[in-house]
């Protein structure tokens, strides 16, 4: 099952954030190291186990998105200030690690 697309994507490079307009009265900052720590390529996940690879600790805070590309109409790809390209990001996902206050778990 899709989560339908976004409204729009704008990454403010100079904050660090992508900017996602789910709905006009829901905006997400997304921090972009919350979304270089949370990508489930083959290459921060593991594949058979689910456990992560990546360790978060070698991720700077600084990290930039250089590009984004759409991939269909369920998901966006990043490509990271290191260098790494190989995650796709769902809707789904993106909805999913969404941190505006109205998605936050309740704790």
């Amino acid at each position: 099952m899709h989560s339908p697309p976004p409204q729009g994507i704008n990454a403010i490079r100079a904050d660090h954030i992508v900017e996602i307009t789910w709905a006009v009265d829901h905006v997400a900052r997304y921090p972009m190291r919350l979304l270089r720590t949370s990508c489930r390529c083959a290459g921060c996940v593991n594949e058979m186990t689910g456990e992560p690879i990546l360790n978060p600790a070698s991720v700077p805070e600084d990290i930039g998105i250089t590009s984004m590309q759409a991939v269909g109409n369920y998901a966006v790809k990043f490509v990271f200030s290191d260098g790494h390209d190989t995650g796709i990001f769902s809707w789904r996902h993106l909805r999913e690690i969404c941190p505006c206050p109205a998605c936050a778990p309740v704790v």
